[in-house]
C-alpha cells in the first residue's frame, strides 16, 4: 500500500505559519502569497485528518495537535537541511561529524590539532559547536561531545581523554613586575571566576590553608577564554587550566605569580550516544581524538 506523506511545500508552509502565527509573515518568509499558504495548510490538514490551527477573526493559533506536530516538523526540516548540506559538503564520500565541545578547549586545544586529523582523513568534515553543559543527545544534531565532568553521562559511551590542572595567572605587571608573590597576596587580590566553576578559587584557598577571606568575590565569566582575556587586561587573577595558557606563559603575556595549582577531580571525556550505531567518520574521529589526548598527556607529564 502506498504511503500517504505530506509534501515538502505543505510542511514548510505549516512550519512558517506555526512559527509566526501570522499567514502574511509566513507568506513573506516563503516568497509566496498568503492564499497559497492557506491552501498548503488546508491540504496538510486534509491529509492528516487533524485540525492544526484555530482560526478566528483573521488570527490563527495552534491546536494541541498543531503544537506537537510543529515541534516534530521543525526538527525534521532542520535535519533535512543539515543532511543536505552534509552531502553537498563531502560530495558523497567521507562523512560529517557534528561535535559539541567545551568552547575554550575547542579553540585552544582541539582546533589547532585538527590538521593532523584531516591529513589522515581528508574526506571527513568535523563541524564543531560550543556546548558547556551536560545535555541529552536525543533531539540534538550531535554525534558526540567533549565534556568536562564525571565519567558518567546519560545514554552515552564515555572515553576519558585527560585531566586538568589549573594555575593562577595574571598580567606580568599586575604585582608591579614581581615574578613571585605569596598565597596571601593572591587572596587579597581581585579574583576572576568561571561561572560553571564558581567554587574553584574557594577550593584553591582551602588547599593553601587560607580560610579568612571571601574566595567568591570578583567578576564571573562564561568561558575560560573570557577569564584569560580579563587576566591579560590586568583585571585580576584567573584560575585556568594550564594547557590553555601555555602559549601565553611562554610568550610572557601572562605569568604564574605563585607555584600552587589546583588539580581537578573531574576530567575531559569524549561521549558518544549509545542509542545509534557509530558512523565510520565518527569512528575515525574517536580513534584520532584518543590518540591525540594520549600524546598530549605524555607531553604534559
Amino acid at each position: 500500500m502506498r504511503q500517504r506523506l505530506p509534501s515538502l511545500s505543505n510542511l514548510r508552509a505549516f512550519d512558517a505559519a506555526a512559527l509566526h502565527l501570522n499567514l502574511r509573515r509566513a507568506a513573506a518568509d516563503l516568497y509566496i502569497t498568503e492564499s497559497a499558504v492557506s491552501r498548503q495548510i488546508a491540504s496538510l490538514e486534509s491529509l492528516l485528518g487533524v485540525q492544526l490551527f484555530h482560526r478566528a477573526n483573521q488570527r490563527i493559533t495552534l491546536t494541541a495537535a498543531g503544537v506537537l506536530y510543529s515541534r516534530q516538523v521543525r526538527e525534521m526540516l532542520r535535519k533535512l537541511q543539515r543532511d543536505t548540506l552534509d552531502v553537498m559538503a563531502h560530495e558523497g564520500v567521507g562523512g560529517t561529524v557534528e561535535l559539541a565541545c567545551v568552547p575554550t578547549l575547542a579553540v585552544e586545544w582541539l582546533i589547532p590539532r585538527l590538521p593532523g586529523f584531516y591529513a589522515r582523513h581528508p574526506q571527513v568534515i568535523v563541524n564543531i559547536r560550543a556546548q558547556s553543559d551536560v545535555f541529552l543527545f536525543e533531539g540534538t544534531p550531535y554525534d558526540a561531545a567533549i565534556h568536562f565532568g564525571e565519567a558518567v553521562y546519560p545514554g552515552a559511551r564515555v572515553d576519558r581523554m585527560f585531566g586538568e590542572e589549573s594555575v593562577a595567572v595574571c598580567h606580568p605587571d599586575f604585582f608591579g613586575g614581581k615574578k613571585r608573590v605569596s598565597v596571601n597576596d593572591i587572596a587579597r587580590s581581585p579574583l576572576l571566576h568561571l561561572v560553571t566553576r564558581s567554587f574553584g578559587w574557594k577550593q584553591w584557598m582551602e588547599a593553601a590553608g587560607i580560610d579568612d577571606v571571601n574566595a567568591l568575590r570578583g567578576a564571573r565569566y562564561d568561558h575560560h577564554s573570557m577569564v584569560i582575556s580579563a587576566a591579560r587586561a590586568g583585571l585580576g587573577i584567573g584560575l585556568v587550566p594550564r594547557f590553555l595558557v601555555e602559549e601565553y606563559l611562554t610568550r610572557g603575556l601572562l605569568v604564574t605569580p605563585v607555584a600552587r595549582s589546583l588539580r581537578a577531580t573531574s576530567a575531559y571525556y569524549l561521549v558518544v550516544p549509545d542509542t545509534q550505531p557509530m558512523s565510520d567518520a565518527m569512528g575515525h574521529l574517536r580513534e584520532w581524538l584518543l590518540e591525540a589526548a594520549g600524546e598530549f598527556v605524555g607531553v604534559a607529564t
